[in-house]
């Protein structure tokens, strides 16, 4: 269904509670830069208060503080991640990246199970899909002298929304290949 995407949501938990979810992630790498949870809520779009609920809440369910803060005079004050704070936000961005970079690359795929090698990967353009009630025979042009043929499920060709003239990335992982001599 090409108009449906892999979508994924990431937090950290501790005996099953929530501490740190995109929304969390977020405010801390903003604490991190601007040094200031003012600035920060307001670059996230959210209140002060509702801010200080989220770092209340870390702390609550991990027992540690997540910023410190400095005082000072006339805005002279500061809040920083504290280290644990550090440690949460390098542990949520190092997993989030993992999940991006996996999802961007089908090699890894096969390192999980999920059997993928670029090698039996081919791009082409459907140029006739002839159905019947189980199955569809496609010709698939690859380039200007090669044509492919596949047989394949009528249940695929809908769930792929597979038409004439649409672009495909074939995948050939067969375990029997057939041959005919001419």
């Amino acid at each position: 269904m090409s108009d449906i995407d892999i979508n994924y949501k990431i937090w950290l938990e501790k005996s099953g509670e929530n501490i740190l979810g995109k929304g969390g992630a977020k405010l801390l790498r903003l604490i991190d830069e601007t040094s200031d949870l003012g600035k920060a809520s307001e670059q996230m779009g959210c209140s002060y208060k509702y801010a200080w609920t989220i770092l209340r809440k870390i702390k609550e369910r991990h027992e540690n503080p997540v910023i410190t803060q400095r005082g000072g005079r006339d805005g002279g004050g500061q809040t920083v991640l504290s280290p644990f704070g550090k440690r949460l936000l390098r542990l949520y961005n190092r997993f989030q990246e993992f999940i991006q970079s996996f999802l961007k690359n089908p090699e890894l795929w096969e390192s999980y199970g999920l059997k993928v090698d670029t090698k039996n990967m081919l791009k082409g353009t459907i140029e006739k899909i002839e159905k019947d009630q189980e199955v569809c025979k496609l010709k698939i042009k690859i380039d200007q002298k090669k044509l492919l043929k596949s047989i394949i499920t009528t249940e695929s060709v809908q769930d792929l929304e597979l038409a004439k003239n649409k672009n495909v990335m074939i995948l050939i992982k067969a375990t029997e290949i057939q041959l005919k001599k001419e």
